[in-house]
């Protein structure tokens, strides 16, 4: 039995259009919210990994400081993360995600000014701090749009921004790299705030508040109404670890172990990015058939095999290990975003995706940390990469301990109009 918990939080139902819905409908809202994710993870997060070279040589010269240049953005996603868990029942998560949006593209234009190592920090801790208040309520608002058989399918492709994000951002370095020479990073931060500022406008005018009241307290302890919830929490922990670990260094480690080329590095990088677009809509979708346990946990394994492709530095591995780590990647959260959407509201989501996002947070501290200091005292990435192929194996151990499936709760009725 599940454990108990304070106050029962019943199974999600999605709203109808005069219930509380975003403006819009689907069909507005869920490009809004790819654009909204690749703002704040492509752009505000993960983008980093491509500059971290020129970033290091031009200003950092330290793997460790650069580092923990990233360990920071982290930890203001961690702060973000819990501030959007503590205030779901005040703050709608339509505001969270505006909210973040404008601060991803004040970080980002930090970033591109720095004349220090300070001034990168502030840079970095302000993008990752707007960038939980996006993703975070991201989900549950994508989710609460569809009717409940295509929920995986809405959430995946809410998640597919990331990936867009990722693509654009290797797009934009390496034509910023062949106008500018392969040291040039500020200009790709530049005009990426830019369109991070093109993005919130657009939050601003068309993702609006729910109109609706939510009825009961809002706290972080909904995760507990969720089947299962132990070992999804502990999953998205071991996969924090491993993302970190891959997404910071992986560029780095092609270029400094294997001998790529910036342009043949980054074109790896791109290929992540293309699956990263797709992982969500095709694991997503997947899982609203086959379950959500059956396929998070096939996710952690495919991982898991794509970073132990790292350290062999060759083609056609290289872009094997991209390919499948990027479908990965995005495939195994989504899955875990519905299998919460599953039996919580909007707000409830936010609060419980929050919680279990504090434990992908933490793990993600770690990995950056650890991954820049493995580097500088072996002299390679490789012993980095084999740590975090065990946290993903790990993280597949934990999701085979979700129930089967039909044994989540399910919404009865449907919205009307879903996508």
């Amino acid at each position: 039995m599940p454990p108990a918990y304070a106050a029962p939080v019943r199974p999600f139902r999605a709203r109808t259009a005069g219930q509380g819905r975003p403006a819009g409908g689907p069909r507005v809202l869920l490009p809004l919210l790819v654009l909204a994710a690749a703002v704040a993870q492509g752009f505000g997060r993960f983008g980093y990994a491509l500059l971290l070279p020129a970033v290091n040589a031009d200003l950092v010269h330290s793997y460790a400081v650069a580092g923990l240049l990233g360990t920071l953005n982290l930890g203001a996603y961690l702060a973000g993360t819990l501030l959007v868990s503590l205030t779901a029942d005040r703050i709608a998560p339509a505001a969270s995600v505006r909210t973040g949006l404008l601060l991803v593209t004040a970080g980002l234009a930090v970033l591109a000014l720095a004349p220090s190592v300070a001034g990168l920090v502030v840079g970095m801790v302000v993008a990752g701090f707007g960038g939980a208040l996006v993703w975070v309520p991201a989900p549950g608002i994508a989710g609460a749009a569809v009717r409940a058989s295509r929920r995986g399918l809405a959430i995946g492709l809410a998640g597919s921004g990331v990936g867009v994000g990722v693509m654009a951002s290797s797009a934009l370095t390496a034509l910023v790299h062949a106008v500018a020479g392969p040291g040039a990073w500020r200009p790709v931060w530049a005009i990426e705030a830019v369109l991070a500022a093109l993005v919130a406008v657009a939050a601003l005018g068309w993702l609006r508040p729910q109109a609706a009241p939510v009825s009961g307290p809002v706290r972080i302890s909904a995760l507990r109404a969720v089947p299962g919830w132990i070992g999804a929490t502990l999953s998205y922990g071991g996969y924090g670890l491993a993302v970190a670990v891959y997404m910071t260094f992986v560029v780095a480690a092609y270029e400094h172990d294997a001998g790529f080329a910036p342009v043949h590095a980054s074109a790896v990088f791109a290929v992540v990015g293309v699956c990263i677009t797709a992982g969500g809509v095709l694991v997503g979708r997947w899982s609203d058939g086959v379950g959500r346990r059956a396929a998070m946990t096939w996710a952690y394994v495919g991982m898991a095999g794509a970073i132990l492709l790292v350290p062999v530095g060759a083609e056609p591995w290289a872009v094997l290990s991209a390919a499948v780590f990027g479908l990965a990647m995005t495939g195994a959260p989504t899955v875990l975003a519905a299998h919460l959407a599953d039996s919580l509201d909007p707000r409830r989501f936010a609060a419980a995706f929050g919680a279990v996002t504090l434990v992908f947070g933490l793990a993600q501290l770690v990995g950056p940390q650890l991954g820049g200091w493995i580097a500088d005292r072996t002299g390679s990435f490789s012993t980095a990469f084999l740590v975090a192929a065990g946290a993903a194996l790990a993280a597949a151990v934990a999701s085979s301990t979700l129930p089967r499936r039909g044994a989540a709760a399910r919404p009865r009725t449907s919205a009307p109009g879903g996508t």
